[in-house]
C-alpha cells in the first residue's frame, strides 16, 4: 500500500501537532504546512490579531478556504491543523476523504503545562485566570473530542516523539 497524498495532524492546542507534523514530513520526504502559519502569511496578521479584529467566525471561514486551497496541491503534504479546524464536520470530512488523519491526544494538565512556557498566546484563552483556564480547556476538550476521535489513527502526544509511522502504510 502506498502512502497517502495528504496526512493531516489534528488535536487540541499545544498537543505538538506542528512538531510531530514536521518530523513525519521529513521522515516521509513530504512537504509540510501548518495551517495557522499559512493563514497568518496569507492575511499578513497573526492569529490573535485576526481574532481581535474579525472574530472567531471569520477565522473559521479562513480555515475552510485554506483547507480547500491546500487540497488543490499536487505534492505529498503533511498538514498540521489549528486545534479547532477539524471541529467542524464538513472540514473534518474533507480531511478524512482526502488523506489520512492522525489525532494527537493530550490531557488538560499537559496543555496547561505546555501553555505556561509558550511564547504565543492562544486567542481563546487570553485573559483567563488559572482556574478559568483549566475549566475552559476541559470544556473545549470535551466539546472537540467527538471530532478528534473520528481520525484514522490516534497517538498520545506524550509518545509522539518516538511513534513509528508504520501504521500509515
Amino acid at each position: 500500500m502506498k502512502n497517502p497524498k495528504f496526512i493531516f495532524v489534528i488535536g487540541f492546542m499545544a498537543s505538538g501537532k506542528s512538531t510531530f507534523g514536521k518530523r513525519i514530513a521529513k521522515e516521509l520526504e513530504y512537504e509540510f504546512i501548518d495551517t495557522d502559519a499559512y493563514i497568518e502569511q496569507k492575511e499578513g496578521k497573526s492569529i490573535p490579531e485576526i481574532f481581535n479584529q474579525y472574530g472567531e467566525k471569520y477565522f473559521r471561514l479562513l480555515e475552510k478556504y485554506s483547507l480547500s486551497e491546500i487540497l488543490e496541491r499536487d505534492s505529498n503534504t503533511v498538514i498540521s491543523t489549528g486545534g479547532g479546524m477539524s471541529c467542524n464536520q464538513h472540514r473534518l470530512n474533507k480531511m478524512l476523504n482526502n488523506g489520512k488523519v492522525i489525532y494527537l491526544e493530550i490531557d488538560a494538565k499537559s496543555v496547561i503545562n505546555r501553555l505556561k512556557n509558550a511564547k504565543q498566546k492562544r486567542p481563546l484563552l487570553i485573559g483567563l485566570s488559572v482556574s478559568e483556564l483549566e475549566e475552559k480547556i476541559n470544556n473545549l476538550l470535551k466539546k472537540r473530542k467527538r471530532y478528534y476521535e473520528q481520525a484514522h489513527f490516534s497517538i498520545s502526544s506524550l509518545d509522539s516523539k518516538k511513534a513509528s509511522l508504520d501504521f500509515l502504510v
